[in-house]
């Protein structure tokens, strides 16, 4: 005992000290999101047949539910609407379904796929570098190789025997393209590698620049591309979205102000440039292009006096369309004529399964079957705004509000058309209208929505923790 108490009194002889390794310098802790469920370099690594089964369990099994039910509820619809057209043109009343139902197939495989791969895997710069450049060149594509054209408008892209309508895909693209953007921002602005000026007038600039005129103008510049085809609708619904985007992505107030005041000063000054010196000939075009625009603005704004005097330019022909849609939502009365038969739809409204298929099914089902559909889209609706408000990250709250926003913006478009709220504008009611590439776009948006919800949300109370933990890890 005497010898182990000496030894512990004894000083350490010289050069015999032990050295200790400077510890690392930690980063400091500024952003807290970015502590949550930081993306792995390579998040397809790993995958394996537990990791499948995993992410089977935590599926959002009511969303998919929901779609299911919805997409049922829509063929039957689309049956019931679409037989007299499909067999006054094809001779076969079940043209249209069979066509959806191929579409929806192959929507809702691409949906699967889409839903399981980790939402982190879509935030990489390859993929989000790509998604621009194809919306950039359908959109260019669309405008000088564009067939069917409508009103003046090119619709369409001819790929073999395939024929893509290149605005769908293009709302979807630029969705995880700003998405994309806005997360690396997020991540190197949090890292402090994004160096603010000294100047209060310079930092503030800077930032507006960065965060808002950047990405706007990228998708401004796209939008402007598609008006030009023209194809004003999809403009609108691109902005809508857009602007729904950039409000989810962390974009401060500032920025907001001083990057919508230097882009609608630039717009203004750009486009008295372009009234300057564009040719009248080139003007009058384009405007003549959009004739049919002014016409439905007109015909929504036209009462009896006006389609009585020949003096107005409008006809009674004119608004048949409108008014024969409108007329089939109320001869359905509570209950409907039941399905299959409508008259409406025996060339009193033309294209019943794309446009106008809301006025005929209301007609068949009544108020009662109207508001049933109505409420499986709040239902629907409210599901996806949950995942919103729980994403993780910038880049998973941007995908899942841009794709939520892209939807019922349709379903509110269509609907308000319907009922005359609104003119024309011939969007279609996503999952139920027939069409191929819109089928399979809406439902690759709506896998996106599926993977954020599988891989992307979290609780608030595990946030809290998650990020609690790390930074007491950061900091022993």
């Amino acid at each position: 005992m005497a010898e182990k108490k000496r030894q512990s009194i004894i000083p350490d002889m010289p050069g015999t000290e032990k050295i200790h390794a400077p510890e690392p310098k930690r980063a400091p802790v500024t952003d807290i999101d970015s502590l949550i469920e930081p993306p792995s370099k390579n998040v397809m690594d790993g995958i394996n047949a537990a990791s499948i089964e995993k992410a089977v369990k935590s599926a959002n099994i009511p969303m998919i539910l929901m779609i299911f039910v919805l997409l049922v509820f829509g063929l039957i619809i689309l049956y019931s609407v679409s037989g007299p057209d499909a067999y006054g043109q094809f001779q076969d009343s079940t043209w249209f379904l069979n066509r959806q139902i191929r579409f929806t197939i192959a929507g809702l495989v691409v949906m699967f796929i889409v839903a399981f791969i980790p939402i982190d895997f879509f935030r990489q710069k390859w993929i989000c570098y790509s998604a621009y450049i194809l919306s950039f060149g359908l959109a260019v594509a669309t405008h000088i190789l564009g067939v069917g054209r409508e009103h003046g408008a090119s619709r369409w892209i001819n790929i073999g025997p395939i024929q893509l309508q290149g605005s769908e895909i293009i709302k979807v693209a630029l969705i995880v393209a700003f998405a994309g953007y806005r997360s690396t921002i997020a991540r190197l602005r949090s890292e402090g590698r994004i160096k603010s000026p000294k100047t209060r007038l310079s930092k503030a600039l800077i930032n507006a620049g960065v965060d808002f005129i950047i990405p706007v103008t990228m998708c401004i510049v796209v939008d402007i591309i598609i008006l030009l085809q023209p194809h004003l609708s999809c403009f609108i619904i691109v902005a809508a979205v857009i602007f729904m985007c950039a409000l989810v992505s962390e974009i401060s107030a500032k920025s907001w102000f001083t990057g919508m005041t230097i882009l609608a000063v630039v717009g203004i000054i750009l486009g008295v440039l372009v009234l300057a010196f564009t040719p009248a000939e080139r003007r009058e075009r384009f405007m003549n292009n959009y004739a049919h625009v002014f016409k439905r603005i007109a015909i929504f704004n036209a009462d009896e006096e006006e389609l009585d005097n020949e003096d107005e330019g409008l006809t009674r022909d004119d608004t048949r369309q409108v008014d024969n849609a409108h007329n089939a939502l109320g001869s359905g009365g509570m209950w409907g004529v039941g399905l299959g038969n409508s008259r409406s739809k025996y060339n009193y409204v033309s294209e019943a399964q794309n446009d106008y298929i809301f006025s005929i099914y209301v007609e068949e089902t009544g108020f009662v079957g109207g508001v049933l559909l109505i409420l499986m889209y709040m239902v629907m609706f409210v599901m996806c705004v949950i995942v919103c408000w729980r994403a993780k990250d910038v880049f998973s709250r941007t995908i899942a509000t841009g794709c939520t926003a892209l939807i019922f913006v349709e379903v509110l478009m269509n609907i308000s058309v319907e009922l005359q709220v609104i003119p024309a504008t011939g969007v279609t009611l996503p999952f139920v209208s027939y069409g191929g590439t819109a089928q399979v776009t809406l439902l690759i948006a709506y896998g996106l929505i599926l993977s954020v919800s599988r891989s992307g949300t979290l609780s608030l109370e595990r946030k809290k923790r998650q990020a609690e933990k790390r930074m007491l890890n950061r900091g022993a």
